[in-house]
């Protein structure tokens, strides 16, 4: 599966999420600008305790109320995405990255990203007869990725279907 390309913004999102915060009347402090530098270094899923850790690690001084209200903004403004896996949220970027949906392995909680044209195709198509007008839609496919599969080994008929 070819790995999901990043889409050209017009802004960067530390300049949308400043003035996200600006339009709503919420503070732009030091703490949250640096933990959107952060989120928006990289692309991976994340949770919160993930960003917690992670930001300890990377000694960027913001309290652990400071992640959990910024994460909330960050999903409010767009720029975020909060997906749910099993038992867990899940947060990955939402500007600036094309619409996609996932593979969870429910073993080892690997996430793979995708895109697939006949999928947006029957959302289209499911929509016009339903005389319905689709934004975006959410398909998370969950089992066994390769590895957790080989490593339970297959003991039942079953495990083929």
């Amino acid at each position: 599966m070819a790995s999901l390309t990043p889409i050209q913004v017009a802004e960067p999102p530390e300049e949308k999420f400043s003035e996200y915060l600006m339009m709503h009347g919420h503070r732009h402090t030091r703490g949250r600008r640096d933990l959107v530098q952060h989120i928006f270094s990289y692309h991976d899923h994340f949770t919160a305790d993930d960003l917690v850790f992670d930001v300890k690690q990377k000694k960027i001084v913001v309290s652990r109320a400071t992640i959990y209200r910024t994460l909330e903004l960050l999903v409010e403004s767009g720029l975020l995405r909060k997906l749910r896996f099993a038992d867990r949220d899940a947060y990955e970027h939402d500007y600036g990255y094309p619409e996609h949906d996932h593979l969870y392995c429910t073993k080892c909680n690997k996430i793979v990203e995708f895109h697939n044209e006949e999928l947006v195709a029957l959302r289209e198509r499911v929509s016009r007869e339903q005389h319905f007008r689709a934004t975006a839609h959410r398909f998370v496919i969950t089992g066994l990725c390769e590895s957790c599969f080989r490593a339970k080994g297959a003991k039942h008929k079953l495990d083929f279907v």
